[in-house]
């Protein structure tokens, strides 16, 4: 009884982590740059470091899951925490934002969440070169 209520606690922990982790990710966007003028090199910074690190993470899975993708490691270690091994498709196919829309009961699948993060690390990027680099 007590380790699942510890699991319980570690779940809601990784997930709130994960919530800000998202709202840094977005509410970033609504920072205006003459507030912060570095806003755009730190939105990109965070943004890079974040998906090298899922995409390692999804690299040392492989051999496990055979195939490579983004996998963030707090998901990992929440499903895990939830029961699912390393091989389970709920472990590596699943997205904490997809996660959290459906508990606002909104429907948005694993896929249409990579694409929106793909598409807004391109607009960041966009404005990182176009500031640094034209």
């Amino acid at each position: 009884m007590k380790k699942r209520k510890q699991d319980n606690f570690l779940i809601s922990l990784i997930f709130y982590v994960h919530l800000i982790l998202v709202l840094i990710w977005f509410g970033l966007f609504f920072v205006p740059a003459s507030f912060w003028p570095k806003i755009i090199e730190f939105h990109f910074w965070y943004i890079t470091i974040i998906l090298i690190s899922q995409l390692i993470w999804g690299i040392v899975l492989y051999p496990k899951i055979k195939q490579i993708t983004f996998i963030c490691p707090f998901t990992t270690l929440m499903q895990s925490l939830r029961g699912y091994p390393l091989t389970d498709k709920k472990n590596y196919n699943h997205s904490f934002i997809a996660e959290l829309f459906s508990k606002l009961k909104i429907k948005m699948s694993f896929s249409l969440v990579n694409v929106i993060l793909l598409l807004s690390y391109g607009i960041v990027s966009v404005q990182f070169i176009i500031k640094n680099f034209a």
